[in-house]
């Protein structure tokens, strides 16, 4: 398999080698999900499960994780999920929130001018007892 070329960038500067597809493209930097390689980083083709897929992977961290480092990123990688699925809820609760907050708002101020007719009505009869 070819892994394509390799490519520096910046000037005066710690030089970062790039990777290069088959495609001629910088291959993109990604990291695994998967229980095997936690968070394990590579590059591969930026058109991947697409029509321009040239199928390029390449480890960037050589070696696996295991043992007690392994099971150190599945716990990290739960507990990010874990906090995602909140997040996705806490927005969805602001989201209902709001729109229930819309929908008093226009009830709140009807009850408001309602309430404010019944004043002015109660303060003029009051007034008109009164001059009986």
């Amino acid at each position: 398999m070819d892994f394509g070329g390799f490519s520096h960038k910046g000037k005066g500067k710690a030089k970062e080698s790039i990777v290069l597809c088959g495609c001629g493209l910088p291959a993109k930097k990604a990291q695994g999900l998967t229980d095997e390689n936690p968070f394990r980083r590579f590059y591969g083709c930026e058109g991947y499960k697409t029509l321009l897929d040239y199928g390029f992977f390449k480890w960037i961290d050589e070696g696996r994780p295991f043992g007690w480092q392994k099971r150190a990123l599945l716990e990290a990688r739960h507990k990010i999920w874990q906090k995602d699925h909140t997040i996705m809820e806490l927005k969805k609760t602001i989201a209902k929130f709001q729109s229930d907050w819309a929908e008093n708002a226009e009830f709140e101020e009807d009850i408001i001018n309602g309430f404010l007719k019944l004043c002015r009505d109660v303060f003029f009869s009051s007034k008109r007892v009164r001059a009986l």
